[in-house]
């Protein structure tokens, strides 16, 4: 048991052996806490690193943006339309992915099968994209029609017109295990055939897809559809003609619907999964009840709607007029809700059933946009920020870069009792704490101080001044520094983490900060699995 304790107490002795903190105005930020750094120049980079995540970005979302954890590295940019995904699998190998959509797509790996490569507009193959192992497009010649016809501007039909001719490539072939079909000028003409599958299309005419024991497919003009689906004890069948009528029946009887006008009004039930529903006219007016999954929905936009979906995992929509919305989940782990008012004032809270990192058991946000912000939970931590011009709950990293530059007034107190505090757009900024304050008028003054010691004490684009180190202690003239006394050997970048941990009972150490990963943990927690999307997180 005691080594046990023991082991604990050094690793989270490694974890807070650093605590740093500097900045200059609002375009430069550093700061170092446990085994999290974070440095950042804004607008144009910045970087929060905790050892086993990081996140970078840059001008985001217009240059790029970067995930890295142990298994994968996600990088994208340019509103993104570029993409680069390397990520390894435990058991199938590396596999990199990367792509400038539409002008070229490329993956490498341990197996043949994830090497490719697709160039625009010459064409290539690509493989493992797009629910196929293998599309290979070659040669797009609508390319020819923007130098034949330029178009007179950027957001014009014939612009529009030009672009979609551009993407469709002359041939094409496809392969998805024992499938294989091709395609002239997709997706106009196409056909393929495998051991228990076979399509064929000429649109707009005539299209046939059938797959032995699944389904059975057929459209006639985009107007005449007609399909047949088959399982284990039923077959279902469906007539369309769009988009007029449609209806939907089966075998048994136990499932029928019907459509006028689709989408506006249909209805119907599947007696299978107690399934009702009702759209009259669709999206004013939705009933819907459902047992498999469990789902119940009355929608009457714009004056009322709650909408259920689940039985263990639940989520919840819920507004009366577009002046109140209500989004909830409940899970296992955790319970949250979202209310906005308005859509000026919002609230959103968090109770988990086991600690998170960053928001603890209980979390709460508080938001009135565009005028300020105000964010706390259990674990001691306050926030409050004048102005909050993002029309969302950030949780990529938009206010870490991009805030301070409209923010006039900020306070935050950290779960580790430190303290930071702006005002316009931090023209005056300090960090404090119970042995440390830290104060900075840009190119006028710095102060600094730490316990009874004083540190730093410059004006003037720190010409004049004071300032002690570990070899010496200075009196600055004109930028000269001229030694007046001894140095403090204690006086290293982790000093200001030693006197904090001392003051953390040991029975505490384990508890709140095995793993911390300091006021970026929101940030940095986040599971990648080779995939990562620009969003914007409610829940």
């Amino acid at each position: 048991m005691l080594l046990f304790i023991s082991d604990n107490l050094i690793a989270i002795e490694k974890t807070m052996a650093k605590k740093d903190i500097d900045w200059f105005w609002f375009f430069y930020e550093y700061t170092a806490e446990g085994n999290s750094d974070t440095v950042v120049y804004r607008p144009f980079f910045m970087e929060a690193d905790s050892g086993k995540k990081m996140f970078q970005a840059s001008l985001m979302p217009l240059f790029y943006w970067r995930y890295k954890d142990e298994r994968s590295d996600v990088t994208k940019g340019f509103f993104g339309f570029y993409e680069s995904d390397n990520y390894s699998h435990k058991r199938m190998g590396d596999d990199y992915d990367s792509g400038f959509f539409p002008l070229y797509l490329y993956g490498d790996g341990d197996k043949e099968e994830d090497r490719y490569l697709f160039v625009y507009p010459v064409g290539g193959n690509i493989r493992g994209k797009f629910a196929h192992d293998r599309i290979s497009p070659w040669a797009f010649p609508g390319v020819a029609l923007f130098f034949l016809y330029p178009p007179s501007g950027i957001f014009t039909w014939h612009t529009l017109f030009l672009t979609i001719a551009a993407l469709i490539p002359a041939y094409t072939e496809f392969e998805f295990k024992d499938y294989s079909g091709k395609a002239i000028l997709w997706p106009l003409i196409k056909w393929g055939r495998g051991d228990k599958r076979y399509d064929k299309r000429v649109f707009p005419f005539y299209s046939h897809n059938y797959k032995e024991g699944w389904y059975d497919t057929y459209s006639w003009l985009l107007l005449f559809n007609y399909r047949e689906f088959y399982f284990k004890d039923d077959t279902r069948y469906t007539f369309f003609f769009f988009p007029f009528y449609g209806k939907k029946w089966s075998d048994s009887g136990d499932i029928k619907s019907h459509t006028i006008l689709w989408p506006f009004f249909s209805w119907g039930y599947d007696k299978k999964t107690n399934d009702r529903s009702y759209n009259l006219p669709w999206p004013f007016v939705q009933i819907r009840d459902c047992d498999s999954p469990k789902t119940r929905s009355r929608i009457f936009f714009p004056f009322y709607g709650r909408y259920n979906y689940g039985s263990r995992s639940k989520s919840e929509m819920f507004f009366v007029t577009p002046l109140y919305i209500r989004l909830s989940k409940e899970r296992e782990s955790y319970r949250s809700a979202n209310h906005i008012t308005c859509l000026l004032f919002w609230y959103f809270k968090r109770d988990y059933s086991v600690t998170h990192e960053y928001y603890g058991n209980s979390w709460r946000y508080f938001k009135i946009w565009p005028l300020m912000q105000v964010e706390w939970n259990d674990k001691d931590l306050y926030s409050i920020n004048i102005l909050s011009l993002l029309p969302f709950r950030d949780t990529m990293g938009y206010e870490k870069l991009y805030q301070p530059f409209w923010t006039l007034f900020e306070y935050r107190r950290k779960p580790d009792g430190e303290k930071h505090l702006g005002i316009l757009l931090r023209t005056y900024y300090q960090v404090w704490s119970e042995n440390m304050f830290k104060m900075k008028i840009p190119l006028i003054v710095t102060y600094h101080r730490k316990g009874e010691s004083l540190r730093e004490f410059s004006f003037l684009l720190s010409s004049f001044g004071y300032e002690q180190d570990s070899e010496g202690s200075y009196f600055k003239f004109l930028w000269i520094p001229f030694r007046i006394g001894e140095g403090d050997s204690s006086i290293s970048a982790n000093d200001d983490s030693e006197d904090f941990f001392r003051e953390i009972e040991p029975s505490d150490r384990t508890v709140r900060y095995a793993g911390y990963n300091g006021e970026h943990a929101d940030l940095l927690d986040r599971s990648l699995d080779g995939k990562c999307f620009l969003r914007a997180n409610l829940f």
